[in-house]
């Protein structure tokens, strides 16, 4: 089952109900956190694992409701991992868990702390640097983080399994 774990403020505008006590998640590596920015006149979201802080980064435009946060984190998923080295989690642990999906909170304050140092370094990149959501992805993916002892998101989700 995949899980997303919308902000408050993500959910207040998609209008959708997310549970006050989290659910039980048994995969990890389908478990995503989503937020969504605005660099400009432009709005973005950003999915990120909760256990890897792996990040994902697209374009805001169209999602509407909660169809459309599903399908575009599914989307944006299989974009940013097809064709690289982690093609494999994504086949493997992901793209079998689309089928059902729930809604959860977010755990805790470390998680929303480190997802703005995420979308401070992305808000740059966006702002004064030529590079699409794909190519920006791949980027914050090799940022190190602190609440990793400095390893960086990729390192983290590259060492992640999911159920079988």
């Amino acid at each position: 089952m995949l899980t997303i774990r919308p902000t408050k403020m993500l959910a207040k505008r998609l209008r959708l109900e997310v549970p006050s006590v989290p659910p039980p998640v048994a995969n990890r590596v389908a478990d995503w956190c989503a937020h969504e920015f605005r660099v400009g006149h432009y709005r973005y979201l950003i999915f990120f694992n909760t256990a890897s802080l792996y990040p994902v980064l697209t374009h805001s435009k169209g999602v509407t409701d909660e169809h459309d946060l599903i399908t575009r984190l599914a989307d944006s998923v299989k974009l940013v991992m097809c064709g690289t080295e982690l093609e494999f989690h994504y086949q493997r642990w992901i793209a079998p868990e689309l089928g059902e999906v729930q809604f959860a909170p977010i755990p805790d304050r470390s998680i929303m702390g480190s997802m703005n140092d995420l979308i401070s370094m992305a808000k740059y990149h966006l702002a004064y640097r030529d590079e699409s959501p794909v190519e920006l992805s791949l980027k914050l993916a090799t940022s190190p983080m602190g609440i990793f002892g400095m390893n960086s998101p990729g390192e983290v989700f590259r060492k992640l399994r999911g159920s079988t």
